[in-house]
């Protein structure tokens, strides 16, 4: 498989210290990778002397997890089926430093093995404590994955990111948001892992069914992550994940800047579907532009209005945002009795 050589890379910085990387995160909107910050770590020694699995077993909760198998024919990709109607993986239960020794001792003949978001906290109680990445402050989740030479559909998240190689090589290409129409979204509703993601296989793109994929390229940047390096990224861009090595893992930090009652973004997707995904098209895009008057340019949109008058256009707080979910909910409520 042959990668595009002529995405650009993305941004590259050191820090000193840990304590200063949340500083350069303040108001950034592009992706960042910061080299070394995190080599000092007891785990990416411990990934450096092939101790993974060793490491991470005194923190073992006991607890199973969810690991995805893949026949070798489909090289490392996590994806659907041929028809659509499933997924090109198994799901197993496993103890996840089994699973971890596993891949230390076998090859697996080129087979695709890769376990996803697992809450560090749940799975390896104490590990947090080792983990200094000054970030304390914003209260994050923190997940760890890792696998063999895997590849994970461009998607994106809603939190900002900061993912930590600790053991391996990675590479993340990634994708402004507003290059979501050239990516060939699949379907909301029926993900391999949550998240929707591009349908184009990178490596073998075809220019028939997905004739702007290129559109999507000439705005990539990609990051290319040794064992200590740490990438920011930015709340919804799109980015695609690669394990290079037969053992990878990869620590990441996830956190909103806005409050958890603010609700998920992507509901008023699902509301918008329902409500007017059916209107015909010219009235489609007549709400179009509303939403991106009162919701996008909602600052512009209530300069005019008196401060005290703006209602639900004003800033939210929780209890405001309560009686508006509740008016909401009532609303919809009428369409289920």
């Amino acid at each position: 498989m042959t990668y595009p050589e002529f995405i650009p890379s993305v941004e590259t910085m050191t820090v000193a210290q840990v304590e200063d990387i949340l500083p350069l995160l303040k108001n950034r909107i592009q992706p960042l990778l910061l080299k070394g910050a995190v080599e000092h770590w007891a785990i990416v020694e411990a990934g450096r002397q092939g101790q993974l699995s060793n490491y991470l077993s005194q923190f073992d909760s006991g607890k199973p997890g969810v690991v995805f198998r893949m026949d070798k024919k489909h090289e490392g990709r996590v994806f659907y089926n041929e028809n659509f109607s499933g997924f090109n993986f198994a799901r197993d239960q496993a103890l996840l430093v089994d699973a971890l020794k596993l891949l230390e001792s076998h090859p697996l003949d080129g087979s695709g093995y890769y376990v996803g978001s697992s809450s560090i906290p749940y799975y390896f109680p104490g590990l947090t404590e080792k983990l200094d990445l000054g970030v304390g402050a914003i209260e994050p989740l923190i997940s760890l994955w890792f696998g063999n030479k895997t590849r994970i559909a461009a998607h994106f998240d809603l939190p900002d990111n900061l993912a930590c190689v600790v053991a391996g090589r990675r590479r993340f290409t990634l994708f402004p948001p507003e290059q979501v129409s050239n990516l060939y979204v699949g379907p909301l509703d029926f993900t391999p892992a949550g998240q929707a993601i591009s349908l184009v296989d990178f490596y073998h793109p075809d220019p028939v069914q997905f004739p702007n994929y290129d559109q999507a390229l000439n705005s990539a940047l990609v990051a290319n992550m040794e064992a200590g390096d740490v990438l920011f990224v930015p709340s919804m861009w799109w980015h695609q994940v690669e394990g290079l090595d037969k053992v990878n893992m990869l620590i990441n930090f996830w956190w909103r800047a806005t409050p958890a009652w603010s609700g998920l973004p992507q509901d008023a997707i699902s509301l918008a579907l329902l409500s007017i995904g059916s209107l015909p098209k010219a009235q489609r895009e007549a709400w179009g532009h509303i939403f991106q008057h009162f919701v996008v340019n909602r600052e512009q949109a209530t300069a005019h209005i008196p401060p005290g008058k703006r209602g639900i256009l004003t800033d939210l707080n929780a209890q405001s945002a309560v009686q508006l979910m509740a008016g909401l909910m009532s609303r919809l409520q009428k369409f289920l009795t």
